[in-house]
């Protein structure tokens, strides 16, 4: 679970640094 976890939040920061274009024309 822990292992997850810490996939996740890894995931999830790479996510919003390369979805941050997508985010910006989204709002």
């Amino acid at each position: 679970m822990e292992f997850m976890q810490h996939f996740l939040r890894l995931a999830g920061f790479l996510g919003a640094a390369a979805g941050t274009e997508e985010e910006q024309a989204k709002n």
